[in-house]
């Protein structure tokens, strides 16, 4: 018999939240104080409530749509499929979501594609986290 992991609801909040606007309460509510943020945006991992909160509520300002699909459940994880649009560039994403044993996210993993759009995305991302934007290089550069 297959078993699903628990606590689908956080998950479900989540989703909820984002599409509600990310309000910082509704994601203080389902976040781990330790949440860690593994996104495409660096190289290190973002850790601690506020400061995802925060990284959260600045791609949420400046989204022009954010669409969560789907939302999967397996044995110990689960997968949260989105459509994140910024001007004129839209991506498809994942977010991979661990949760704690008291059924807040405890890690969060994004990930998007296709490349070109996503580092379209970046650059419209790059100034809320600080970063200098990424250039998609060709053959021959």
């Amino acid at each position: 018999m297959t078993t699903f992991a628990q606590h689908r609801t956080t998950v479900e909040s989540f989703v909820d939240c984002m599409h509600g606007g990310a309000d910082k309460d509704a994601l203080a509510r389902v976040l781990a104080e330790n949440v860690v943020l593994i996104s495409p945006l660096s190289d290190e991992p973002l850790t601690g409530r506020e400061a995802v909160t925060a990284a959260i509520q600045g791609v949420s300002t400046v989204a022009a749509d954010l669409t969560y699909e789907e939302v999967l459940s397996g044995e110990d994880h689960h997968a949260a499929f989105f459509r994140l649009q910024i001007e004129d560039t839209a991506i498809d994403g994942m977010d991979y979501i661990l949760l704690d044993a008291d059924g807040k996210i405890a890690e969060v993993t994004i990930f998007w594609r296709p490349l070109p759009s996503a580092v379209e995305m970046q650059g419209h991302l790059a100034p809320l986290v600080g970063m200098q934007p990424w250039e998609l290089r060709t053959k021959g550069e």
